[in-house]
C-alpha cells in the first residue's frame, strides 16, 4: 500500500513550538514512523531540502511550489510513477491540494482537518471555511480525533463522513519522575488562541507565589509575544522559547501541573504528554481535553480566570491529589500509544481501499 500523504503549509521535520509548526507536525511525523512497517508513504510539504528519509518506506519530499496549482501538479507527476493507493491531506491548505489533485488521481481521499475554522470562539476566517466546507464535501472520509468534535462536524455538515481516530503519544519517551515540584508548565505557541493572557490573569488572582515556566516561540509575531511578557510583569513566569520536543519530557517531569488554557482546542496533544509523564493537567471543559483528560487526569473547569485560579490552587496546595491524577493520567496513556493509533489508521486505510 502506498499512501501520498500532504501537508503542504508546514513540514513533519520543523521544529515545534513557534511559527506554523505544533502539535500536528509531532502527529504526523510519529503516525507514519509508526505506519511505515505496512506502507509506503511519501510527505509531500513545501520547501527546497529535496527529499529526505525517514526510514525505508518513509520519506518527506520538499516541493519548491509556492504556488498551489504548481504543488499539485508536482504530486499529479510522483502519482503517475508511484501509483498511490490513497491521497491523505491535513489541514486546511492541503486540502486545497486535494481539491486539485484527487479526482485526476482517482483514489480515495482522506482528510484530517486538526482545527475546524467553523467550531472557532475567536474570529472566524470565511475564505478558510469555504474550503473546508468544499474538502469535506468533496473527500471520501474526515477524521477526527474526539467524538466531541466529530459530532460537531456532523451537526454542521450532515452529510459528511467522519470517524474519531485521537492522536497518539511516545510512552517510551514521556514516563513519570519524582513528585514534589511546584511549578506550572505551559508548553504551545505564543499565539492568542493557545490563552496565555487567561492563565495570567488567573496567576493575578493567587496569592502565593507560583512560577510559571513557558515552553514555546512566536506564532504571531514579536510583538505578540514582547506583549505577553510585558502583561506577566511582576509574576514568577520564566519564558523559555521553544524547545526540541526530544528534550521536552525534562521540562515535564520537573513540572507539578500543565496548564492549557487554550480558547480552541480539538484534541491536545501536550495534555496527552503530560499524562504520559503522570502529570495533572489543567484546562477548560470545552475543549478536545473533555475526552483526552476528562475527569480522571486532571480538572477542566468553565472558561473564566476565576475558575482557572481556582483549579491552579487546588492542585498546587494538594500533592497528594496531584499524585493520584497524574497516576491515572500514565495509566490513561498508555491505550494512546503510537502503535495503537497506527493500527486504527492501516484498518481505516484497508477499508476504504476495499469499499
Amino acid at each position: 500500500m502506498r499512501i501520498c500523504v500532504i501537508s503542504q503549509h508546514s513540514s513533519p521535520l520543523d521544529p515545534v513550538g513557534s511559527g506554523k509548526s505544533g502539535g500536528m507536525n509531532i502527529y504526523i511525523s510519529h503516525l507514519y514512523k509508526a505506519l511505515s512497517r505496512f506502507c509506503e508513504i511519501d510527505i509531500f510539504t513545501c520547501g527546497k531540502k529535496g527529499e529526505v528519509s525517514l526510514g525505508p518506506s518513509n520519506k518527506v519530499i520538499y516541493l519548491d511550489c509556492q504556488e498551489l496549482n504548481n504543488f499539485a501538479d508536482t504530486v499529479l507527476g510522483y502519482h503517475s510513477s508511484r501509483k498511490y493507493d490513497i491521497i491523505h491531506t491535513h489541514y486546511w491548505l492541503s486540502g486545497i491540494v486535494g481539491l486539485l489533485t484527487s479526482k485526476k488521481m482517482g483514489i480515495p481521499w482522506i482528510h484530517n482537518l486538526h482545527t475546524v475554522e467553523m467550531l472557532k470562539s475567536v474570529r472566524k476566517d470565511q475564505s478558510r471555511i469555504n474550503v473546508e466546507e468544499e474538502t469535506i464535501r468533496c473527500c471520501n472520509l474526515i477524521i477526527s480525533p474526539t467524538t466531541q468534535e466529530a459530532i460537531a462536524i456532523k451537526e454542521i455538515y450532515p452529510d459528511a463522513e467522519v470517524i474519531t481516530i485521537p492522536h497518539g503519544v511516545d510512552v517510551h519517551k514521556f514516563t513519570p519522575s519524582l513528585d514534589g515540584h511546584s511549578k506550572l508548565l505551559f508548553v504551545g505557541r505564543i499565539d492568542p488562541i493557545k490563552g496565555l493572557d487567561i492563565l495570567i490573569d488567573a496567576l493575578k488572582l493567587q496569592e502565593g507565589d507560583i512560577q510559571l515556566d513557558v515552553i514555546g516561540g512566536a506564532s504571531k509575531g514579536e510583538d505578540n509575544l514582547e506583549g505577553i511578557k510585558t502583561y506577566a510583569r511582576g509574576l514568577r513566569v520564566k519564558f523559555y522559547g521553544p524547545v526540541k520536543h526530544e528534550e521536552l519530557n525534562q521540562y515535564y517531569q520537573k513540572a507539578s501541573v500543565l496548564v492549557v488554557p487554550s480558547y480552541y482546542e480539538s484534541f491536545g496533544l501536550v495534555a496527552l504528554e503530560a499524562m504520559a509523564s503522570a502529570r495533572p493537567v489543567i484546562g477548560f471543559e470545552d475543549t478536545g481535553l473533555l475526552e483526552t483528560v476528562g475527569g480522571d487526569a486532571g480538572i477542566l473547569v468553565k472558561r473564566n480566570p476565576k475558575n482557572l485560579g481556582w483549579a491552579i490552587n487546588h492542585l498546587i496546595n494538594n500533592q497528594e491529589l496531584c499524585y493520584d491524577l497524574g497516576l491515572r493520567g500514565r495509566k490513561k496513556s498508555i491505550s494512546y500509544n503510537w502503535a495503537s493509533i497506527a493500527q486504527k489508521y492501516l484498518v481505516t486505510y484497508e477499508e476504504i481501499i476495499k469499499d
